[in-house]
């Protein structure tokens, strides 16, 4: 199959076996048996890896009083499925890319999962073909509409509630905080909780009072559920 495609991502590719390595699902390897073909499995795990990076840079920069439970959260729902695949999507890659034809009939172009595999391969393919400046560049022109407009409200979140909708969601037991520790005099005390959900602890935090410190123990359990 000829291979036209240049640029993807407002990236001008200058190894174009790169892109079309990006674009490539096993599955149409596995059926034209290409010798010396690879598909995108690899270039997907070095994308996650740096978009994970640039966009940690990006959020550490853009809301220098986040505490870390909060940048790790954004953080999260910027890399989440639905969110890489709908990036897809919006950037017109589904039909572009090179599958199977049992793949395609079974929904493969839709496929969210696949859509956000084929986005980190190209993410990290624009890393081998041009550097870390490229896909910086390439990733903030993405993410900083993005990250604007989750910022209005990431300051003022409810992290308890957020935690029991997210245990909700995932038809899991409703958080139990239990007081492990306080130290300190009544004036100046520090309270160290612990969150449990089915007797696991899923996070520790520590605050000038209980309610603090059941946020920060909350943030902490957010933080490990969706990194």
């Amino acid at each position: 199959m000829s291979y036209s495609q240049k640029s993807l991502l407002n990236h001008c590719f200058g190894n174009q076996a790169l892109l079309q390595q990006a674009l490539t699902h096993p599955s149409y390897l596995n059926e034209t048996r290409q010798e010396g073909a690879a598909d995108y499995q690899r270039l997907e795990f070095l994308g996650d890896a740096v978009l994970g990076l640039l966009l940690a840079d990006l959020l550490y920069q853009q809301f220098p009083a986040l505490p870390e439970g909060d940048l790790s959260r954004l953080r999260s729902s910027l890399v989440d499925q639905p969110r890489l695949a709908g990036l897809a999507a919006d950037a017109g890659i589904a039909p572009l890319i090179l599958m199977g034809k049992g793949a395609e009939r079974e929904g493969g172009r839709t496929n969210p999962s696949i859509l956000a595999d084929v986005f980190e391969a190209l993410i990290g393919a624009i890393y081998c073909d041009a550097g870390f400046v490229a896909v910086q560049k390439v990733v903030t022109q993405i993410y900083t509409p993005l990250v604007a407009a989750i910022g209005a409200d990431s300051a003022q979140h409810d992290a308890k509630s957020e935690l029991q909708e997210l245990l909700a969601a995932r038809k899991q037991s409703t958080p139990v905080y239990n007081l492990v520790d306080q130290q300190g005099p009544d004036h100046d005390r520090l309270f160290s909780v612990e969150v449990v959900v089915d007797g696991m602890v899923l996070g520790q935090g520590q605050g000038r009072s209980k309610k603090s410190a059941q946020q920060s123990a909350a943030e902490a359990a957010l933080a490990r559920l969706l990194s």
